[in-house]
């Protein structure tokens, strides 16, 4: 096949209608289109002949008007010389000639003497009266006409340009004396002629589209009518309760049997998927393609996905992820079992941990059919059992550090006690300065003891009613040093509509002081900290605490809120481990997010309680 033609052909196959109603409207425009085109055509070719034989009927009309005007006035002056026969003629002939073409407009027209084989006249007189006198070509038409004795109508390029010429030879006695023309030019014609053809594009043009817009219409209405029906039946498979408005016609036909369908498939429904659709956990079964054949409502409330993007789709391709190996494909391809294995699933929005059991379906004749899956969610079961093992991680190290603090501390008492006699009492500068540098160090560790305490031993709360844009401002106030605001902006974007919440102000201010020394030391030089509260819901609030510093490595954000870590040289390690000590005993939490050399964002978010809106 010539490539040409197999070009041709996936043209044509690519741009072929596709739906029923395009197709009915191409075939209707078509059926309208081209008989209507062949009409107009054959209209058009019979106008011009029309208009053409219309044309030659005038100007033969003018040449017999000319004809009996003339009479015998070519037999007149006989006896002078050539040029003064033709001047004397044309004097006498002229006035006849030009006062029959002024009623005839664009026609010209004149008389040919044989015997003088020259114009006479050629009128309007005014326009062609420098062609009197002229002898026509040899191979003129005039001669043809004067030759055979018969008229003839001749177009093409003549004396007077590109016309359409009607010649009727003059006979008197017997003889053909000359002839006689009337013309007219083909411009004239043609304008006429396109003028004929442009009112019946025109009607035609409006004609068609006339058509097509009944059709469109008319179309329209069928469309919507199968288009009901095709959403109709796409929803069947997922939802036997979905129901086909009432449409008249046949197509009023098929909707009652589709919904009658419908029905008596509802009808059908065994008590087992019955019990499956109201069942806690989810259940999602494939074939033996690996498409989702089912995917029951605790399924699709579980990983995020709805029925509409699951059913009859591979399920790697739903719910797949390339670092996850699902068990329900692996006990499809390879007929191994799984009884309560715990995986990361990756949901549509998140990361849940669920716990799975897959086994594969047969069918009566104990084929394979397919695979199913059961899986409950345990992300909230997993995350109540991470707090407690840390809680009581934190107890259990609480404990044995406020021991270490009792006995380092009662030491540490008696030397800073000696060393301070010590001191009023020396002389000698040098051992002063040493004496000075003992003190220090211990209150160092008294400090260090302290912290350890208060990590250990946390003071009850004092919950009451707070506003944490106010606790917030309070917190900048002692951030905001006068050197502090020289190297860093603080962008503060409070949200006004922040309702009160139950919670401990001054544990907040403690957690708010750690995050925020923390961004300013992550600052080198110049930067930039953004502060911002936000309503999560109507029983949650959010604080947002972002720097551009240095940022935290992704090998040590594991680490940030193990107690004792730090990567600070004079760093306790205790800061942000009591900092998520104080927001879990709020029952919030407290994440990160970070990237080296970019910034970190720490993210506090707090339960409202009995939360009051803001009279402010």
């Amino acid at each position: 096949m010539p490539p040409v033609q197999s070009g041709f052909k996936r043209y044509l196959r690519a741009h072929w209608p596709q739906t029923l109603r395009s197709k009915m409207i191409f075939l209707a425009i078509m059926m309208i289109s081209l008989p209507t085109m062949l009409i107009g055509y054959i209209v058009e070719v019979q106008g011009r002949d029309a208009l053409l034989q219309e044309k030659q009927i005038k100007l033969f009309a003018v040449t017999h008007l000319l004809d009996r005007a003339l009479s015998d006035s070519f037999e007149l002056y006989p006896n002078l010389p050539r040029e003064q026969r033709i001047k004397a003629l044309n004097e006498r002939l002229s006035p006849i000639t030009d006062d029959i073409t002024s009623a005839f407009s664009g026609v010209g027209a004149g008389y040919y003497n044989k015997e003088l084989d020259a114009i006479i006249t050629y009128a309007p007189q005014k326009l062609y009266g420098n062609a009197v006198g002229v002898t026509i070509a040899k191979d003129h038409p005039g001669r043809t006409v004067m030759a055979s004795g018969h008229p003839l109508v001749k177009s093409g390029s003549q004396v007077r340009g590109n016309i359409m010429n009607a010649m009727k030879p003059i006979e008197r006695g017997g003889q053909i004396i000359g002839y006689i023309w009337a013309n007219e030019l083909s411009n004239d014609i043609d304008r006429q002629a396109l003028a004929m053809d442009i009112s019946i594009i025109i009607v035609i043009i409006l004609g068609m589209l006339c058509s097509v817009l009944l059709i469109v219409v008319f179309s329209r209405r069928f469309a919507s009518d199968i288009d009901t029906i095709k959403t109709g039946l796409t929803e069947l498979p997922l939802n036997l309760n979905t129901r086909i408005p009432p449409l008249k016609g046949e197509m009023g036909e098929i909707s009652d049997s589709v919904n009658a369908l419908s029905r008596a498939l509802r009808e059908a429904k065994t008590l087992n998927e019955l019990i499956i659709e109201n069942a806690a956990d989810g259940v999602i079964a494939v074939d033996t393609h690996g498409c989702v054949i089912m995917i029951n409502p605790a399924a699709e409330g579980i990983t995020g996905y709805s029925q509409k993007e699951s059913i009859g789709k591979p399920y790697e391709n739903v719910f797949g992820d390339r670092d996850y190996r699902s068990p329900i494909l692996d006990t499809l391809e390879r007929g191994i079992d799984h009884v309560a294995l715990e995986v990361d699933y990756p949901a549509k929005h998140r990361t849940i941990q669920i716990s799975v059991s897959t086994s594969q379906m047969h069918n009566a004749q104990g084929e394979i059919i397919g695979a199913l899956v059961i899986f409950t969610d345990l992300t909230a079961k997993k995350e109540v059992q991470r707090r407690i093992e840390r809680a009581e991680r934190l107890a259990t190290l609480g404990e044995l550090m406020a021991g270490v603090a009792h006995e380092v501390r009662n030491p540490l008492t008696a030397i800073s006690g000696f060393v301070q006699i010590l001191k009023d009492t020396e002389q000698d500068p040098q051992r002063l300065e040493y004496t000075q540098i003992i003190l220090k160090e211990v209150n160092s560790i008294n400090k260090v003891i302290q912290q350890l305490l208060d990590f250990a031993r946390p003071r009850p709360g004092l919950y009451q009613k707070i506003y944490l844009n106010q606790i917030i401002n309070q917190t900048l106030i002692l951030v905001k040093t006068k050197g502090i605001e020289a190297r860093i902006n603080f962008n503060v974007n409070l949200d006004p509509s922040l309702t009160y919440i139950d919670a401990d102000g001054e544990m907040l201010k403690q957690v708010l002081l750690n995050l925020l020394i923390n961004a300013v030391q992550s600052i080198s030089a110049r930067g930039e900290i953004a502060i911002s509260t936000q309503p999560v819901g109507q029983d949650k609030q959010r604080i947002k605490i972002q720097d551009n510093g240095c940022g935290i490595a992704d090998e040590i954000k594991d680490k940030i809120f193990t107690p004792f870590y730090t990567t600070k040289p004079s760093g306790t390690g205790l800061g942000l481990s009591i900092s998520q000590r104080i927001i879990t005993s709020h029952d919030g939490d407290i994440t990160l997010e970070s990237q080296p050399n970019k910034g970190t964002t720490f993210t506090i978010v707090l339960p409202v309680r009995n939360g009051e809106r803001n009279p402010i």
